[in-house]
């Protein structure tokens, strides 16, 4: 069986392009932050993009860096082609609450299992649920380097972690070939813009964003157009909630009774799976 989500960084093979955004985190990675802002603008100049499909994103991902914390809810579909060259759906549903600088947590289930990330700050977990087994590692500070690593060292990345770092626009638009705006459309109800691009590493992907004034996206789809059979990973996201009551414990991973700690192995070791839980 072919996993198109075993590729780790291999962007937007099924979760979006998981690009090292470490951005303005201390002085120390102003360097970063510059180089990041001309990759974009190289893209920005060398990309055929359809100007309102542009402005669109651009509002969108504007938008989303702005906002200092939110949830929102997911429901995806990934697809996997079987040996026989067959390609079957798997189902998963969850939610995500991030805080910025330095909080995150996901919530999985799926055909696959349940999974729970944790990031307070200072220490990335996963929990599986199933096997009642987790991992844990000390973690950078702040989100987008904390996804940069678990994502680069262990294998491991958030759906659509590219709508999740400060700058979603450089992350979007690093590899993109052309971009066109398909129409006025709705998702869940709600009326929508949809985009649609292609990227030079041989991946489709389409974006649905919120008409009015919270330009948020409502949908995203990514195709693997170089693989056997074209594999998709689709993910709606809904009951965006712009102004969450956190608490720092919601952060926090507390082992259950009984479970188990392991150990996060690297992503190309034992067929790129880690200990733990793998996507």
């Amino acid at each position: 069986m072919t996993d198109t989500g075993s590729s780790g960084r291999s962007r937007k093979r099924w979760c979006g392009p998981l690009l090292a955004l470490v951005l303005g985190a201390t002085p120390l990675l102003g360097g970063a932050q510059q180089q990041e802002q001309a990759r974009a603008e190289r893209s920005d100049s060398e990309a055929k993009m359809d100007p309102q499909a542009q402005r669109i994103l651009r509002q969108m991902s504007d938008f989303l860096a702005a906002q200092r914390e939110f949830s929102v809810r997911t429901e995806g579909t990934l697809d996997q082609v079987l040996d026989s060259g067959q390609k079957v759906q798997l189902q998963r549903a969850g939610s995500v609450k991030l805080q910025r600088p330095n909080r995150l947590r996901v919530d999985r289930a799926g055909d696959l299992a349940r999974l729970h990330l944790f990031y307070d700050g200072q220490r990335l977990t996963l929990h599986g649920e199933d096997s009642n087994a987790y991992a844990t590692t000390p973690a950078p500070s702040n989100v987008d380097a904390m996804l940069d690593m678990a994502s680069l060292k262990l294998g491991l990345d958030a759906p659509a972690e590219d709508l999740l770092v400060s700058n979603p626009y450089a992350a979007l638009t690093e590899d993109v070939k052309s971009g066109s705006y398909i129409g006025k459309s709705k998702v869940d109800g709600v009326p929508v813009h949809h985009l649609a691009f292609r990227n030079r590493d041989g991946v489709d992907w389409e974006l649905w964003v919120e008409d009015g004034p919270r330009p948020l996206p409502r949908k995203y789809v990514i195709t693997t157009r170089d693989m056997p059979g074209a594999p998709q990973y689709s993910v709606t996201l809904s009951e965006w909630n712009l102004s969450p009551r956190f608490t720092p414990e919601q952060f926090q991973f507390t082992p259950p009774r009984d479970a188990v700690r392991v150990s996060f192995l690297a992503p190309d070791s034992q067929g790129g799976e880690q200990q733990g839980g793998s996507k």
